[in-house]
C-alpha cells in the first residue's frame, strides 16, 4: 500500500488510523527511512491515539515501554546500534512474542528482527516537506 506526497499532518492521521486498527490485537511494526523522514512523528501520533500524552524518543536509551491495559506499547530505536548482540539486554523475544504493540525505528539494520515484523512502514522524504509512505504486511 502506498501513500504519496503526504504532509506531516497526513502522516500523523495515517498513524492514528493504524493505531485504532491494532489497539486490540497487538502487532510488531518496523519503521524504516532516512533521518528526519517522519518515523518518530509517526510513533508519537500513533501513541497519542492510544491515549498517551507524552512519548519520548528512545534514540539514546534504545527502548521505552508504556502500559496499555493488559499489554504494553514498546517504542524501540535501533539508530545507535550496530551489532545484534547489543539487542540482547532488551529482551526482544518476550517483547515481540506477546500481544504487545511494538514500534521499531531503524529495524532494517537487523534483518533477523526485520523478518519478525508483521508490518513494515517505509518513509521517504520528498521536496516541499512531503513524504511517500509504503506499508507492507510481511506475515
Amino acid at each position: 500500500m502506498q501513500f504519496k506526497n503526504l504532509a506531516l499532518v497526513q502522516v500523523k492521521k495515517l498513524a492514528q488510523n493504524l493505531a485504532k486498527e491494532v489497539k486490540k490485537t497487538g502487532m510488531v511494526i518496523g519503521l524504516t527511512g532516512n533521518l528526519g523522514s517522519g518515523k518518530t512523528t509517526f510513533v508519537k501520533a500513533f501513541a497519542t491515539k492510544l491515549g498517551f500524552k507524552k512519548i519520548h524518543s528512545p534514540t539514546f536509551v534504545i527502548s521505552h515501554q508504556y502500559r496499555l491495559g493488559s499489554k504494553f506499547l514498546y517504542h524501540l530505536d535501533f539508530y545507535r546500534l550496530a551489532h545484534l548482540k547489543q539487542l540482547a539486554p532488551l529482551g526482544l523475544e518476550e517483547i515481540i512474542g506477546g500481544k504487545n504493540i511494538v514500534l521499531i525505528e531503524w529495524v532494517d539494520k537487523f534483518p533477523k528482527i526485520f523478518k519478525q515484523c508483521d508490518l513494515v512502514i517505509h518513509f521517504q522524504v520528498k521536496p516541499y516537506d512531503q513524504r511517500d509512505i509504503t506499508i507492507k504486511f510481511q506475515n
